[in-house]
């Protein structure tokens, strides 16, 4: 089963890199062939079997014989250890199905965001519904009701973050994605450890943005990676932040 786990997780990591990289494109992801991105050849099956087409082509296209960025192997193999280490943590069970729309959803705005600035709404569309009848089927109807609700607070709290920043330094202080990403940040995570993910989420963007300030003329931030990594990391361990929220309401 572990096994297993990881070749749908290699599957899917190469199905979220076409996602990442083609729908900022508004190429068709669903009725088009897979093809090479430097000729646009249509690949063959063979060319589509993940790590190892990439490592007996040497990294190369088969038909033009340019380079296939790395990042394709990357891709893959990161997603694959992912669903695997979540299976080894989780079993099958409502932790891991959850824990794998929260891992997809932080590849694929991990790669839209950095290269192209942009958070796809698809993803976030179809993040929301199967987290609502995740929380439906498993933990009942009030439970998915109430995440909806932090889901709404959470992002009525990111708007105004939003507002407030765009009057007073004039110019769009954060994307339109961002804002709704908390959404499904409050539907997955509810609203204290939502707020957490939110407060995290600035600090783990921080070194980058001092970075960017210094070493580029664009100073723009692709600040959804650092919210879906914010994410990621309060979800996985979302038992330590909440002691340690009770820990200070408690104080």
């Amino acid at each position: 089963m572990a096994f297993l786990i990881f070749v749908i997780g290699l599957l899917f990591g190469s199905f979220y890199l076409v996602l990442g990289t083609r729908l900022p494109k508004k190429e068709n992801v669903v009725f088009s062939r897979s093809h090479c991105d430097s000729c646009n050849h249509p690949l063959k099956w063979y060319n589509l079997i993940p790590l190892l087409s990439y490592l007996f082509q040497r990294g190369k296209c088969s038909y033009c014989h340019e380079k296939i960025s790395i990042l394709n192997f990357v891709m893959e193999l990161a997603t694959g250890i992912l669903f695997l280490v979540g299976y080894l943590m989780y079993g099958l069970s409502y932790d891991f199905y959850m824990y794998l729309i929260v891992i997809s959803l932080m590849l694929i705005i991990f790669i839209s965001d950095f290269l192209y600035m942009i958070i796809l709404d698809s993803p976030l569309v179809v993040s929301s519904i199967l987290v609502i009848l995740l929380k439906g089927i498993y933990l009942g109807v009030p439970s998915a009701l109430l995440s909806i609700l932090h889901g709404i607070i959470l992002f009525l709290i990111m708007y105004f973050i939003q507002y407030l920043g765009t009057k007073l330094f004039k110019k769009e202080s954060l994307g339109g994605g961002d804002v709704k990403l908390s959404l499904v940040m409050g539907l997955i995570l509810n609203l204290n450890l939502g707020l957490v993910s939110l407060i995290l989420s600035t600090f783990l963007a921080l070194p980058y943005s001092i970075a960017s300030l210094y070493l580029t003329k664009n100073h723009e931030v692709p600040y959804g990676p650092f919210l879906a990594g914010a994410l990621t990391i309060v979800y996985i361990f979302s038992p330590k932040f909440m002691a340690l929220l009770d820990f200070i309401f408690s104080i």
